[in-house]
């Protein structure tokens, strides 16, 4: 779409407005074989200058100044191949348009014409009249060649190209060759503008405004040479029906009309008759009207969509090996492969191990399972196209009905192709190309539109769906990459394997730590030059990891040690920090260089921890929160007290948060206390009896109980089940999960749910931003799999 984009958008900007009633046949003087003719019926020179620069540079070619030489006036200009791989231009204009000011510097005659040689801004260019058509090129050869009549009009090759040139009615046409797209640096311009499969020249007509760019094209059909888009001859265009299970985050999708007995007929002259009878005897491929691709990140995706299922399920039946249920849909595997035979139109090769699911009457085909469940995960959320505002914005500019629609995700296209032609990526969502056939001429149309940032109207999208050998014991939690400043996870599954996993969803490497790790996972700067670590207490070790999954440290736990976790402190920010290593009856402090730091009195905790430690800093004063089974202490960082809390609160096993400037928790009968930082007590019974889940930050408290969520004293009637603790991100979201229902809610601090939500996801989620400024969910899916969303 991008570079659709950028290609349209300098014919845009020079599109004029003007009218010139005498016609002039320009095109009897370009030479043979032209790759690219560019015709005005009227150039402005403001807006020709405009487009000279942009289209210069998709095509790799020095910026060469127009509007110095011409005035209004009708104006062609043809590119050649002159060397290798190398496009030259020659203009041809009325002789009126030229101006006369540039001085000649030398000139020449040939075939009784004169050539001169003029300089202009240092380069040098050759020119001369015939039949009052001025002629300039900075290849004196093409000149030559337009004044000895080698012209491309008077070869066999010329006919469609002079038929398209009659039919040519808009300021400005482009007439673009099967060899153009050789010439072009951008691998998917490269695919936009390839013809060589549909016709030997296109005609676009450009149609250009501030909001979007529409390029109408017209070619004609050749019965003589085969070529792909003529099995499409005679299948009436239709609606695509794809469009309801194309991801948001596709790459690229194409649809195809489809009709079994007009695509035999088409090519049994092609292939042999073997072939030939095992295409005839493809039974359910009769009842198919769709076919269609999809390429997502790491895989492509075949489709069918069916008329009548009845065939295709019995099919199933007879080639499955094994099937399971995902997001309730199955999911096939094959033994046998479903359609016998290739496909011209997609690359359909039959394949004895495929996956497969049925959406609706369309059967999507994969050789990878992930993918088919990526599939089903974005159907269920709607994050599909369909339910795009974006993309209906685009889509409503072509016809509705097409014997081909080929649609290009812009974002996935590189940001130096938009910056070339100073245009905004952002601007641009999607770059649609749109075939259909009448008779003997082949209508394509490109159009790219304008549109407005989409406000998250489709919910969260699936980003990617990841799957391990084993069931999850650690949930996905997000890391950052010190060097590329991306996002990752890490997670741990049921046999200790810990795994580091990218954003696009590869593992990037696995670590077996041969115990599982109790509490979370910290990223620290122990050497204070940006490069980060990973520490974690295991059931067995303390263990530090580089960002490759070496250890850096590790201290083994003595024997029969019950381990709560771990506690990282960092108390002035400066990278000293301490690492609090927590048992049952012991704390075991440890500093940067993972000393005992002996200046911290422990002796003082008189009971055993039920909690990991907690500091929080409220003014110039530390405050570190140890929670044991009798009592609450509450110290400065030298384990001197801060807090004196005389009585015995029932709070063991609690967690214990500041929440304006006090601490607050539950006790064990359902009481809210708040301790403040004089040691004030305060005790609030809360009204359910069944047990209370808490969180809280110094801005906001949430808690719940049976189906009450309360969210700053507003009360929020959930589904009865079981959930999770909830928990404050990214200082707005609010996140708990249903346990029961495996659904992820997610609230602001106002109470109000965030729109699409509840989600799939079977465990507390994860949320982040990544360094493009967008939020990502990373949750559990089925047993042994990561779902990554993203909310923006």
């Amino acid at each position: 779409m991008k570079k659709i984009l950028l290609f349209l958008l300098p014919f845009l900007i020079i599109n004029c407005e003007y009218s010139d009633n005498k016609k002039i046949n320009l095109i009897d003087l370009v030479p043979t074989n032209p790759i690219l003719l560019i015709k005005y019926k009227s150039a402005s020179k403001t807006k020709l200058e405009t487009f000279n620069i942009n289209f210069n540079s998709l095509i790799n070619q020095k910026i060469d100044s127009i509007s110095k030489r011409f005035s209004d006036g009708a104006l062609l200009i043809s590119f050649h191949n002159i060397g290798k791989n190398n496009l030259q231009s020659i203009i041809f204009s009325e002789k009126k348009s030229f101006y006369k000011k540039v001085k000649v510097e030398d000139s020449v005659n040939y075939n009784g014409f004169t050539i001169n040689k003029k300089i202009i801004d240092n380069i040098e260019y050759f020119s001369t009249i015939k039949n009052d058509i001025y002629i300039e090129s900075k290849s004196k050869l093409l000149v030559e060649n337009s004044l000895r009549n080698s012209n491309h009009t008077f070869t066999d090759e010329s006919g469609d190209l002079k038929k398209l040139n009659k039919i040519s009615n808009t300021n400005t046409t482009l007439f673009i060759s099967e060899k153009f797209s050789n010439y072009l640096n951008n691998t998917k311009l490269k695919e936009i503008f390839k013809t060589s499969n549909i016709s030997d020249w296109m005609q676009f007509d450009v149609e250009i405004n501030k909001n979007n760019l529409t390029l109408n094209g017209v070619g004609i059909l050749q019965d003589s040479i085969f070529k792909k888009i003529n099995i499409l001859k005679n299948t009436t265009p239709s609606k695509s029906n794809i469009n309801k299970i194309v991801p948001v985050n596709f790459k690229y999708f194409k649809r195809i009309a489809y009709d079994h007995d007009k695509y035999i007929s088409k090519i049994e002259n092609e292939i042999s008759i073997n072939e030939l009878k095992t295409v005839i005897s493809d039974s359910i491929l009769y009842d198919v009207n769709e076919i269609g691709s999809i390429i997502l990140e790491n895989d492509s995706i075949l489709t069918y969509s069916f008329k009548n299922n009845q065939l295709l399920n019995e099919k199933i039946r007879n080639n499955l090996n094994s099937k399971y249920y995902y997001r309730n849909n199955e999911i096939y595997e094959f033994s046998k492969k479903i359609f016998k035979s290739e496909n011209f139109l997609i690359n359909y090769s039959p394949s004895i191990k495929t996956y497969g699911t049925l959406i609706e009457n369309i059967l999507i085909l994969s050789k990878n399972q992930n993918s088919i469940e990526n599939i089903i995960l974005n159907y269920n959320n709607n994050s599909t196209i369909d339910k795009s505002s974006q993309f209906a914005k685009v889509y409503n500019n072509i016809p509705e009905n097409s014997n081909q629609l080929n649609v290009y995700n812009l974002n996935d296209f590189k940001s130096s192709l938009f910056n070339t032609i100073k245009i905004k990526q952002e601007d641009y969502n999607y770059w649609l190309s749109h075939i259909s056939l009448d008779e003997n001429f082949i209508y394509k149309t490109h159009s790219i539109v304008k549109t407005e940032k989409e406000i998250n109207t489709l919910g969260p999208k699936i980003i990617f769906n990841t799957k391990i050998n084993n069931g999850i014991y650690f949930n996905p939690k997000w890391v950052t990459n010190y060097v590329t400043k991306k996002k990752e996870l890490v997670v741990q599954d049921n046999k200790n394997i810990l795994f580091l996993i990218s954003n696009n969803g590869e593992v990037i490497w696995e670590k077996d730590l041969k115990s599982r790790i109790v509490g979370d996972i910290f990223q620290v700067d122990l050497y204070k030059n940006g490069r980060l670590q990973y520490v974690f207490n295991t059931e067995s070790s303390f263990m530090v990891l580089d960002k490759n999954g070496n250890e850096v440290k590790k201290v083994n736990h003595k024997k029969n040690k019950k381990v709560l976790g771990l506690s990282v402190f960092d108390y002035d920010k400066n990278k000293n920090y301490r690492f609090l290593i927590c048992y049952d009856n012991q704390i075991k402090m440890l500093d940067s260089k993972f000393k005992i730091v002996k200046g911290f009195n422990k002796n003082n905790i008189k009971y055993n921890l039920t909690n990991s430690p907690k500091h929080f800093r409220v003014g110039s004063k530390d405050y570190l929160v140890i929670n044991t089974e009798r009592k609450l202490y509450v110290t400065d960082r030298r384990g001197n007290s801060r807090i004196k809390i005389s009585e015995d609160l029932n709070i063991a096993g609690n967690e214990v948060f500041l929440n304006s400037n006090t601490l607050l928790t539950l006790d064990n009968s359902n009481n809210l206390i708040k301790i403040d930082l004089n040691g004030k007590v305060s005790k609030k019974p809360l009204p359910l009896d069944s047990k209370y889940l808490i969180f809280a930050d110094n801005n906001s408290s949430i808690y719940i109980s049976e189906n009450i969520l309360t969210i700053n004293k507003k009360n929020i009637e959930m589904n009865y089940g079981n959930y999770s603790r909830p928990t404050i991100f990214l200082n707005n979201l609010i996140q708990i999960s249903s346990l029961d229902e495996s659904k992820i809610y997610l609230f602001k601090r106002d109470g109000s749910m965030i729109p699409y939500f509840p989600i799939f996801g079977t465990s507390n989620a994860d949320i982040t931003k990544n360094k493009e400024n967008k939020s990502l969910l990373a949750v559990t899916g089925e047993k042994n799999e990561i779902l990554v969303y993203s909310l923006d």
